[in-house]
């Protein structure tokens, strides 16, 4: 079984962008822990692989015009789910056979 890091992910964002940042989040296989909103600002916590957060800040960017901020504090080990580690074992064997030629 392959495990992959999991890091404790805190967002803050306009809150006119919440639903943008939630959408997100969801295609990067987050689980949500918490909102809160204050002053207008909103600010998510959620548990995210560390695979999914590659090129985040400039995504981040991007949904917020520039005005969100995140934080990422590595916390376990989580398996990875099946699906995953099926295309994990399937573009290493074409790897290795590539590089045996």
């Amino acid at each position: 079984m392959l495990e992959e890091p999991i890091y404790t992910v805190k967002i803050t964002v306009p809150e006119e962008n919440m639903g943008d940042i939630m959408g997100d989040l969801n295609t990067r296989r987050a689980r949500i822990m918490g909102m809160d909103t204050e002053k207008g600002e909103s600010t998510v916590t959620a548990m995210v692989p560390l695979a999914e957060m590659q090129r985040y800040t400039t995504q981040l960017r991007s949904m917020t015009g520039g005005r969100g901020l995140f934080d990422m504090e590595f916390s376990n080990y989580e398996n990875v789910p099946p699906h995953i580690t099926q295309e994990v074992i399937a573009t290493r064997e074409k790897e290795k056979k590539e590089s045996e030629k």
